[in-house]
Formats: C-alpha cells, structure tokens, sequence
C-alpha cells in the first residue's frame, strides 16, 4: 500500500517526493512527500503541476505554523491562569486550594467529552475545512478572553478557557490526521520530531510570555493572543485542500461507544500498547505542570520566573523530541521509549529529594523534558503510522481521549489531595517518580510489542471493519 493514497488517481499514482526548499523545512533535514499521479490518469499536466507548487507554497509548513498559533495562544492564557490562581497570583485563592488542579480539568473536559465525535467528524470531512473553521472561532475567543482581562473577572476568563479547549478538541484529530497527508510514512518520525519541537517551543513561548505579558498588563495578553489567533487563521488557509478520508463514515453522537468501536479495532495490535503509554505519561506529565506553579511562594518567584520554569520543561521536550525524531532516520525506534522513561523517573527522583534552589529546578525540568522528548516521539509515530488513512484520525482521537481521561483524573486527584495533606512539590515529585517508575517497568515488558508495531511493514496494516 501507498502511503497516502489520492481518490482522485484511481489508485495509480506515484509516491514521489518533491523538496521543499522554501519556509526553512529542507534547513532542517526534512523532505516532504506527496504522491503525484501519472500522466494517464490525469490526463493533463496542468494538474500535476498544481500539486507541486501546492506543496512548494508548504502545505506541511503551514499546518506547523497554524498549530503552533494555537498552541502559543492555548498556553498564554493556560499559563496566566495558572499562575494568577496559585498563592500570590492576582485571583490567588479564586478557586480554592488545589486551584492549578481545578484549570488542568477545566482545559481537559472539553476533550474527554467531544474527542470521539471530532476524531469521526477529522475522517468524514477534509481535515484542512476543519482546521480552518477552528481558527476562526479562535478569533473569535480571544476577543471573549480580552473583555474578561477588561473587567478583571476570573469566571470570564475561565468560561472562554473552556470554549477555547472546546474548539482545540476539534483541531486536534485533523492536525495530527494530516501529518501523514502531507508526508510520507518514511519521514513520519522526522516529522513528528519536527512537529514535536515546534509544538514545545510554542508551549514555551506561551507558558513564558504569559507571566511577562502579565506584568504590563492583562488586557495585553488578550490582544496578543487576537493577533496570534489571526496569523493562524492565515496559514490554515494555506493548507492544500484534500478528499476526506471516510467520506460516507456514518457520524454517531454516542462520544463514549465510538471510542469502543475503535479501541475493538485497536485491540490485539501494537496500537492499544501505544496508546495506553501514551497517556499515562501524560497523566504524570500533567501533574507535573500543576506542582511546578506551587514553587512560586516557597522561591519567592515573580510571574515572569514562575512562567520560566514551566518554559523549561517545553524546551526539554522539543530539543529531545527533534533529536529522538532525526536519531531515527526512516524509522520507528521502538527503544527510545523505555531509554526516556528511566530517565524521567531519575530526574523526579532528584526533584523530589534535592534541596529545591531555582537553579536545580530549572536544570531538572528541563533533563526531564529532554527525556520525555525520546519517549513520545516513537510512540506518535506508530499512532500515525499503524491505522489505515480511513482510520487514522479516529485512532488519534480515542487516543487523546484516553490522555485526558487520564490527566483530568490526576487533576481532579491533585485538587482534592493537595488542600488536605500537602501541595510542597517535593513530595509530589516523589509521586511522580512512582508513576514513571511503573511506566519503565511496563515499557521494558511490551518492547517486543512495540518493535513489531515499529516495523516498516506494519504500515496501514490496522484496517476499519465499521
């Protein structure tokens, strides 16, 4: 089988790849791929001639560009309301104790609810319609974001936090669907890597500009994120347009039975493996950037350096997740996972033990982030990689209800926990150690699971029976 495979070439086309020399991508060592049809069948090369320059124009580049718009924006105000909830912060108190816990939920919920339809809606309609219409709404949030600034009001804030998660859940499916739209299998992990490092550092500009952009004014902070909302919308529109995936996927409303349909599918393949490691790191990974926040009263941290240390975790991340993506070349290296996973669960050991200074605390978080980097880019790669395309984005989103099913139950844990026992971040990086340390011991026993779902010939080989 093809790696993507065009309705409209009648199964004849090739699998050509074309570079992309413009917006920086060959810079990076990345070659992106699209399938050209033949002569034959499409009988005119004006055609031909349209795909190429629609993919010299970047259609991979401005899917980056677009996601990383909103991840930026999802963090800005992600990162404000952590900080302005936790002690010391300008609504410190406004949502109780565990309040870091209370906005991890609020951002999560929208995904547990909408994920199974949204995955369905990324298959039956074309995925560019779909991640256009998300910015738009995006826009439109960011104005709601900037009048609650105006008027100082917590609940404002928080209810456009939900909506813009709302609207996140729906971009999510169709971004990660696209990847392998828009490149070819061999440069999955490549990709990934690049998507990964680009996803962090855009986390790291939000989570770091969100205290800063604080100190001179909220309202500021909503009219930064109208303006990153708008150059999103622009290079959504760039996306080359391409057919649905399931055209005549018949869409059920039952958000929790499609899940099951698809983890049927998943079940007895390297998938469901992939898929439970994957959100169980992300459920230790949330914890994590609930407790780091808990440091500013004990460092005595303004905004900006409380920011910084959640900053350092996204650099980690997208350096080890760039490094890990290239290191694999053409392939899936099924070992990166166990070598990341013992190396978080070192770095919370030392967290957690370690006299706490500012120093320490950034070095760590980000030796983490570099090691979580090497455990998720495999295990993405392998979600993409594994389903056939009328599948895909249906996989991705019963993955991703998976991870925040598990996140928003840590939340939920944390922010009835904390209040009555301790929220001193030490003793809850120990707790993470604990949870990484079985993530380790699990990722070693389903290695030969994992190498076989890695395998170059496992490709499209998890097909769609609905």
């Amino acid at each position: 089988m093809l790696p993507y495979e065009d309705s409209e070439c009648n199964g004849e086309n090739t699998d050509r790849r074309i570079n992309v020399r413009e917006g920086g991508i060959m810079r990076l060592g990345l070659s992106l791929a699209y399938p050209v049809c033949s002569m034959g069948s499409l009988g005119n090369s004006n055609d031909r001639d349209m795909n190429m320059r629609e993919t010299r124009q970047g259609g991979f580049a401005a899917l980056l560009v677009t996601m990383s718009c909103g991840a930026v924006n999802d963090n800005l105000l992600k990162g404000a309301l952590l900080i302005s909830v936790a002690a010391g912060g300008m609504w410190g108190g406004g949502l109780g104790g565990g309040g870091t816990g209370w906005v991890t939920v609020m951002l999560y919920l929208p995904f547990i609810l909408l994920l199974g339809v949204t995955g369905q809606l990324a298959d039956r309609y074309p995925k560019r319609r779909i991640i256009v219409l998300s910015r738009v709404a995006e826009i439109a949030l960011a104005v709601g974001v900037t009048l609650g600034l105006w008027f100082n009001s917590l609940w404002i804030v928080v209810s456009f936090f939900v909506l813009l998660a709302t609207q996140s859940a729906f971009f999510s499916p169709a971004k990660y669907g696209s990847v392998p739209e828009l490149v070819s299998d061999r440069e999955l992990s490549r990709a990934n890597g690049l998507l990964s490092m680009l996803t962090n550092l855009s986390i790291v500009l939000g989570v770091a500009l969100s205290g800063a952009i604080l100190q001179i004014g909220p309202v500021v902070l909503g009219l930064v994120m109208i303006g990153i909302a708008i150059a999103g919308l622009i290079a959504a529109i760039r996306i080359p347009l391409r057919d649905s995936a399931a055209p005549h996927l018949s869409i059920s409303a039952r958000t929790f039975s499609s899940h099951l349909v698809v983890m049927r599918e998943m079940r007895k393949t390297p998938l469901i493996t992939a898929a439970f490691a994957w959100s169980w790191f992300y459920a230790v990974g949330s914890l994590v950037l609930m407790i780091v926040p808990e440091w500013r009263d004990a460092l005595e941290l303004d905004d900006f350096a409380a920011s910084a240390m959640l900053a350092m975790i996204g650099i980690g991340l997208g350096f080890g997740g760039l490094v890990a993506g290239f290191a694999s070349g053409h392939r899936i290296i099924a070992g990166f996972i166990p070598v990341g996973a013992i190396g978080m669960t070192l770095t919370f050991v030392l967290l957690g033990l370690l006299p706490p200074t500012y120093g320490m605390a950034v070095t760590l978080l980000g030796l983490c982030g570099v090691f979580a980097g090497f455990y998720v880019i495999p295990i993405l790669a392998m979600l993409q990689h594994l389903p056939v395309p009328g599948l895909r984005a249906r996989v991705l989103g019963t993955s991703n209800f998976l991870t925040y099913v598990v996140m928003s139950a840590s939340a939920v844990l944390y922010a009835l926990i904390a209040p009555i026992t301790t929220n001193d971040p030490s003793s809850w990086f120990l707790v993470c150690a604990v949870g990484m340390g079985l993530v380790s011991v699990a990722s070693l026993l389903q290695h030969p699971i994992m190498r076989r779902g890695a395998d170059a010939k496992a490709f499209a080989t998890v097909g769609d029976s609905t």
